[in-house]
């Protein structure tokens, strides 16, 4: 397998998994989407913050929580301590509704994806990106792909060599 067959793959599954939590039915841009995943991990946040955190620009951000705003999925509110700030969180109802969504098994999506495989193939692979995951994923915080690094990543609980 070739570095570029492994970036196709990630983003095969990426796009597998968006489709899955309905990002196409909701009419969401990638970088909306990024947006409002980054507000289901963090919660209430400065529009400058969730920037920092997704790689976006500000004025991408704003444009984002205009839309969610103008939904009526997200509200918007001066910072107490900063008015000049602006900080933004998910109504209680997208916040529930995107939590079933997030928390749904992906063993029904991988399925469908992995037609072409005979049973026993499936339960295979199903089983390798659950091993992947807990090996590349659990244990890291989430972040914006591609994540400013001074060096390859480190597992919490590992000091680099």
């Amino acid at each position: 397998m070739e570095m570029s067959d492994l970036y196709q793959l990630g983003r095969r599954l990426a796009e597998i998994a968006l489709e899955d939590m309905g990002a196409n039915e909701l009419g969401l841009a990638p970088g909306e989407f990024l947006v409002l995943q980054d507000l289901f991990l963090n919660g209430r946040s400065a529009i400058k913050d969730i920037a920092q955190r997704t790689g976006l620009a500000q004025s991408r951000v704003s444009t984002s929580v205009r839309t969610f705003t103008e939904r009526g999925w997200a509200a918007t509110s001066a910072d107490p301590d900063d008015g000049r700030k602006t900080l933004v969180d998910l109504t209680d109802d997208v916040r529930a509704t995107g939590g079933k969504r997030r928390a749904s098994r992906a063993d029904r999506t991988l399925t469908a994806a992995l037609a072409a495989a005979d049973e026993d193939e499936r339960a295979a692979l199903t089983a390798a990106l659950a091993r992947l995951y807990q090996l590349l994923v659990a244990d890291q915080a989430p972040h914006r792909f591609p994540a400013p690094s001074s060096g390859p990543p480190v597992r919490k609980g590992r000091r680099r060599a």
